[in-house]
């Protein structure tokens, strides 16, 4: 069976599980700290939307050359889309080298610029001088997890992030304990891990592309890139802009918490990482939705495409809604597991019950934006998107926070109404019917 033929729950569901997985090494990494200290998880944790930021760039590139491949296949040109895998996995390696040199010397003043002072500022300090060499197995991870997603073959990426939770595992705990000899590094330990894990997680996914999708590199592929290469350009740069200025958005975001205080802080960021459940349904979704209407555009067949996409809306506003109502249910409990301060408790729970009113809208945005992007309309939601994003979206949260004094929870319910915003216009842009005319192939 063709990938374009494939339900959208069977492209799925393995990359609730992906998605989740990936999902529970920065909460793992942050129960980790936890046991270190709170303000080790703060400080590591406020660097979250930077990161975020970084990763999200490097997704949206290698999402964006495998929705090219994707067209390639579903119009059945097999050659051209081999050509697209190999220039997208050497540009996904270049791209995170790049951010390495980019990232190491600026370190310090990364810190700074989230406002972070004292111990919490020290330790975000430590864990970005360390994790920063691992941004190419990041990027590279990231890219054959796209291209093997693209090829239906979703179960297979479940198992390369399987093994890559399970070694951040073991070493986090070797390296925080001093086993074998080692010394106990701390948050040293912790950045290690995840830079180490990265890389086993791309042995595997290569060795899956190579053998499973059998996937080869040819001299000529380095020569034909150049015709792929403008369209690449053409979808991914756009489609950096959109996820890149939300990630910075959320880093303005958690610097005005930080003059919140503390307490504040350390709240969002441990609610935040509950509320990635509600999320982990909606990519995985978004995703699946992704490589389906990619094929389908692929195929010139618009009218399914339109159907896959209004199936994937359905399923993921539905699903996160109730998802993040159970989240915000046991929200105290969820919270008692980080930490026993009942104000951090207290203003937790209160952050997961506004994130009710976030998921629906963030899984109607998240499936819209994918979409547009495989169609190849990737400049629509990067512009308009960001746009709202830093005047609507930011002058909401403002507004609710310090206006009508709603403190943390103002902002959350900001990032709510950003969403709303945004989901509502791209929308709008999707029933016009405009993304056809942007198709590769």
């Amino acid at each position: 069976m063709q990938v374009k033929d494939r339900s959208l729950l069977s492209l799925s569901w393995p990359l609730f599980f992906t998605f989740g997985i990936a999902t529970c090494q920065p909460m793992m990494d942050s129960w980790f700290l936890s046991r270190t200290s709170e303000s080790a998880a703060a400080g590591v944790g406020a660097l979250g939307p930077i990161l975020g930021a970084l990763f999200m760039a490097i997704q949206a590139f290698s999402q964006a050359g495998a929705s090219i491949a994707s067209q390639f296949m579903g119009a059945e040109r097999p050659r051209q889309a081999g050509t697209t895998q190999t220039m997208v996995l050497l540009g996904s390696l270049l791209l995170g080298v790049a951010i390495t040199l980019i990232v190491i010397p600026l370190a310090d003043l990364i810190v700074s610029w989230m406002g972070l002072v004292g111990e919490p500022a020290l330790f975000a300090k430590q864990f970005l001088h360390i994790v920063a060499f691992g941004f190419a197995f990041r990027s590279l991870q990231t890219t054959l997890t796209a291209l093997i997603a693209t090829h239906g073959l979703t179960t297979w990426n479940l198992l390369g992030n399987i093994i890559s939770i399970v070694a951040n595992a073991i070493m986090n705990v070797i390296f925080l304990n001093g086993y074998f000899g080692l010394p106990k590094m701390g948050v040293q330990g912790v950045a290690l891990a995840t830079m180490l894990s990265w890389g086993i997680s791309c042995v595997v996914l290569y060795l899956i592309l190579r053998f499973k999708v059998e996937h080869k590199i040819r001299k000529t592929d380095f020569k034909r890139s150049r015709v792929i290469l403008p369209d690449w350009i053409r979808i991914g740069f756009p489609a950096a802009v959109e996820p890149v200025s939300f990630q910075l958005f959320q880093v303005v975001l958690t610097a005005i918490v930080v003059h919140l205080g503390e307490l504040a802080l350390t709240s969002k960021i441990f609610a935040a990482n509950f509320a990635m459940f509600a999320v982990i349904l909606s990519v995985g979704l978004s995703s699946g939705n992704q490589i389906l209407v990619a094929h389908l555009v692929g195929a010139h067949d618009f009218k399914k495409a339109d159907r896959r996409v209004h199936q994937s809306l359905a399923a993921g506003c539905s699903s996160s809604l109730i998802v993040a109502i159970v989240v915000a249910i046991f929200g105290s409990q969820l919270m008692s597991f980080f930490t026993d301060n009942p104000e951090i408790i207290r203003l937790g729970n209160i952050c997961l019950w506004c994130d009710v009113a976030l998921q629906p809208f963030k899984a109607a945005n998240m499936i819209l934006t994918a979409a547009l992007r495989a169609s190849g309309d990737s400049k629509f939601p990067a512009i308009v998107g960001s746009s709202m994003m830093w005047t609507l979206g930011l002058g909401t949260a403002l507004l609710l926070a310090f206006g009508l004094k709603f403190g943390i929870a103002g902002i959350w319910l900001g990032m709510a109404s950003d969403e709303f915003y945004r989901s509502i216009v791209n929308y709008i842009r999707w029933r016009g019917g405009k993304w056809q005319k942007y198709a590769v192939v």
